[in-house]
């Protein structure tokens, strides 16, 4: 989300979250947000919401059953979404997938759960039900009420076939989180990648950022030059842009490695920035990622526990 990158704390410890989550919950308004659904393929759209520059995602399958939904923003943002998806058609959610723990992806629980079922990996039921203390947070996150903690969880794999769609639901590795999902709508050819990638010029942030290679890897293994990409917090994407992003983590992981058997400090080589040829990848107001992304690559080869 690119207008949050501004507000990101020069505290380093701070560097382990995605954009979208560099603020405290419960301080975004909503009430000037707008949303619109976005039909994608087959009977899954997306619904989009903004706050100016700021995005929302959430993947929507409909259809006779009801609705299953991936992610929702914080719970601020509950009436915007509730009404975007009266509009599109009233139907219960009958699930309810959250691709990680962080507040501005689970948003959603506490008013859908228990009628909808709430899915998620087993270490994001670890996370919501206590209270957390990551570096990156101005304050402790309170767990989510027990009506809101997720009901299915999996350590690998889960699939889900609802409303004429097989939903597979799948975890590689630490990445953004030690809890990420990544959802493949299979008939669609949709997959959503949650806060471990958001788009062509973005630059994604995690605890593992090795992992984050090995992750987005898969995915572009995956899936094929039709799929459509649900991103966290940018626009929709593809399998060029995601493989063109793993090519940049891998060269950047690479070069800092280097330079850390060269004897540089953290700092110096945060001011390095990207290898020569990925000068020109970043967006212009996501420059100020970049010692970010080496900072945080630094830290996952000094495996240093970022608590994410």
């Amino acid at each position: 989300m690119r207008h949050l990158l501004r507000v990101f704390a020069a505290l380093a410890c701070i560097l382990a979250c995605s954009p979208a989550f560099a603020r405290q919950a419960g301080r975004v308004d909503y009430s000037a947000a707008t949303a619109k659904v976005i039909p994608l393929r087959g009977n899954v759209s997306l619904l989009q919401v903004r706050r100016g520059d700021a995005i929302d995602n959430i993947g929507v399958l409909s259809g006779p059953e009801g609705y299953l939904l991936v992610d929702h923003p914080e719970a601020a943002g509950h009436a915007v979404v509730q009404k975007t998806l009266d509009d599109f058609g009233k139907r219960p959610v009958r699930f309810l997938i959250n691709t990680h723990w962080h507040y501005d992806h689970v948003g959603g629980n506490e008013f859908y759960a228990p009628e909808a079922i709430v899915v998620a990996h087993e270490n994001v039921r670890k996370r919501v039900l206590t209270e957390q203390h990551p570096a990156w947070a101005e304050a402790p996150i309170p767990p989510l009420p027990e009506k809101a903690w997720p009901r299915v969880t999996f350590r690998d794999s889960l699939a889900i076939h609802f409303d004429g769609e097989d939903v597979e639901v799948v975890h590689y590795d630490n990445a953004h989180t030690d809890g990420d999902s990544i959802v493949y709508f299979e008939r669609a050819n949709v997959a959503q990648l949650g806060d471990n990638f958001h788009g062509k010029g973005e630059i994604s942030l995690g605890v593992d950022m090795e992992g984050m290679v090995r992750t987005l890897a898969a995915v572009v293994e995956r899936i094929n030059d039709d799929t459509i990409l649900i991103t966290g917090h940018g626009e929709l994407s593809n399998r060029r842009e995601l493989a063109e992003y793993v090519e940049l983590l891998r060269d950047a992981i690479a070069h800092v490695k280097s330079e850390l058997a060269a004897g540089k400090t953290d700092k110096e080589i945060q001011a390095e920035g990207l290898p020569e040829k990925w000068k020109q990848w970043p967006a212009a107001d996501n420059l100020d990622m970049v010692p970010r992304l080496n900072h945080m690559i630094y830290r996952t080869l000094r495996d240093q526990d970022l608590n994410q």
